[in-house]
């Protein structure tokens, strides 16, 4: 009865992973650099809110050709998740944010 788990090895699995990754590191990355700590109160609802944008905004942006990979992915994610920070009185500094008018604008579109 035990069977080889080919889960893993399946390429669009892999894809995702990939993805989820880079969403993770570049989240880490952001959060240190705005000294936000894991502890944080709202922490759990901006990502739930940038969760929510982000899964509206994703096929959408796949669809016009602004996401195609998953850095451009983690970008969507990132931009999803300071728009939630703002929403909540957490604005976040310009110059630490990825700069990508484009999916800016979709994303003003789904959070509608």
């Amino acid at each position: 009865m035990n069977q080889p788990d080919t889960f893993g090895a399946d390429p669009s699995v892999r894809a995702m992973r990939r993805v989820f990754g880079a969403m993770e590191v570049a989240q880490a990355e952001l959060l240190a650099r705005l000294g936000v700590s894991p502890l944080e109160p709202g922490l759990r609802s901006w990502r739930e809110q940038a969760r929510r944008l982000f899964e509206a905004a994703w096929p959408r942006a796949a669809a016009q050709g602004l996401v195609s990979g998953p850095e451009q992915a983690a970008r969507l994610y990132l931009l999803a998740l300071v728009r939630a920070m703002a929403s909540a009185g957490r604005p976040v500094p310009p110059a630490d944010l990825p700069a990508d008018p484009a999916l800016e604008r979709l994303l003003g579109e789904v959070g509608r």
